[in-house]
């Protein structure tokens, strides 16, 4: 039987424009240990890498240089092109790089659902050509589908079968479809799911369906409680810009175990990247963030307005949305309510960038192009590109107490409601 490829409606994309966006950025390209052979069997691929580089690429990583204050691959050229494709072909180079931004989940239908990143301008902008027609293609580069995790739990060990765990995440969805916006949205979503799962049998093991449908209902009947603004960001809004948000920033995103070339003043950029931490936690402090073009003061913030209850907050409830669609958020055993932990993490750093892009360009209002971008920011870190085993105990930390301690999730919400 042929495997039935799905993918947005209309959406459209194509290589072009950006210029090499996905070269340059700090995070991890990998590749399978036969590609690494191959690359280090190749003596041109080790010139080009050098002995440094040829170690990073024993370890299935592409090894990156700095070059005006970004990381980029040792073999992007001056023009913006791969050095690795123009002299073996696109079939050469990393499965991972032939197949961006294109990702795939097999869905409960055992559909393959695409995973478009937005983090690509040619997916967020929808230009280029018509992707029903390359999802085959872009398929075989990236090799297989992700599956969907067959089970989720509950915070106290309570096991909801797929077709369970899919009931709440399609009430989800519909509140997420509502007017409200996104910050109120999640912030009901959580006291659901979590009156949701009190209302289960508790002293784990599987639920029944019975159980699951008296759970429902009990979860819905429950009033919701109002999501009142914050003047100042929460303390664990604070930690999270500055563990996501700060790493975002210049000397930050350039130390990483797979740069090579490294410089000679690594202590002095260590004592930086300390005090890009600090500015973002007391909210003063001039920064150099990713994807924002010019330095800026984080005072100036404030001067912004929040927008997550206007127009521009419909466009985070409809990439939410996607982000529950496109199914890579349950491709791993995780607790059903971390799914709404990452859409309101993702929310809250959505926000705070396009702010952060719009004070840095004098503004006191958010442009959609502001948001956009901060959706880009968002599947770097957080949805799409980020793997939880590879956060650091400080962020699992973070994520751990909010889960847990309602207070200050709500906090969380309300520094950008």
């Amino acid at each position: 039987m042929a495997t039935k490829l799905s993918s947005p409606p209309n959406q459209k994309f194509e290589c072009r424009d950006c210029p090499a966006r996905c070269c340059r950025l700090p995070w991890n390209i990998r590749f399978s240990s036969d590609e690494a052979t191959r690359y280090l069997a190749e003596p041109w691929v080790r010139e080009r890498a050098g002995d440094e580089g040829a170690l990073v690429i024993s370890r299935g990583v592409l090894p990156m240089r700095e070059k005006d204050h970004r990381l980029q691959c040792v073999f992007l050229d001056d023009d913006m092109l791969c050095s690795m494709q123009k002299r073996f072909g696109h079939e050469y180079i990393p499965k991972s790089c032939q197949a961006f931004p294109f990702g795939f989940v097999r869905d409960e239908k055992d559909v393959v659902v695409a995973q478009l990143s937005q983090l690509c301008p040619s997916i967020r902008d929808n230009y280029g050509k018509p992707v029903d027609r390359q999802l085959k293609a872009k398929l075989q580069q990236r090799g297989d589908a992700e599956r969907m995790s067959k089970a989720l739990a509950t915070l106290s060990g309570v096991i909801l079968p797929q077709p369970q765990y899919l009931r709440a995440v399609k009430h989800w969805e519909d509140q997420l479809a509502t007017d409200a916006s996104p910050a109120s949205t999640l912030a009901r979503l959580y006291d659901w799911t979590a009156a949701f799962e009190r209302a289960l049998p508790q002293g784990g093991g599987r639920a029944a369906d019975a159980s699951v449908d008296a759970a429902l209902a009990h979860a819905s009947a429950e009033a919701p409680a109002p999501l009142e603004p914050r003047k100042r960001p929460s303390f664990y809004a604070r930690v999270l810009f500055g563990y996501l948000l700060g790493n975002l920033c210049y000397p930050s995103r350039v130390r990483e175990a797979h740069r090579v070339e490294k410089a000679s003043w690594t202590e002095l950029q260590a004592l930086r990247s300390f005090g890009n931490k600090v500015a973002w936690m007391l909210g003063r402090g001039t920064v150099d963030l990713l994807f924002i073009p010019r330095p800026f003061k984080l005072q100036r913030v404030r001067t912004v307005d929040r927008f997550l209850a206007g127009d521009e907050g419909t466009v985070v409830k409809d990439y939410l949305r996607v982000v529950l669609q496109r199914r890579h958020i349950f491709s791993a055993p995780r607790h059903l309510l971390a799914a709404v932990l990452d859409l309101s993490l993702a929310t809250v750093v959505i926000s705070r960038f396009a702010r952060c892009r719009a004070a840095a360009d004098g503004r006191v209002k958010v442009s959609l192009e502001d948001v956009r971008e901060g959706i880009s920011v968002a599947e770097l870190t957080l949805l799409s590109h980020a793997a939880l085993s590879e956060q650091g105990k400080l962020m699992k930390n973070l994520r751990w107490l909010l889960l847990t301690k309602r207070e200050s999730f709500r906090a969380l919400l309300a520094t950008e409601a």
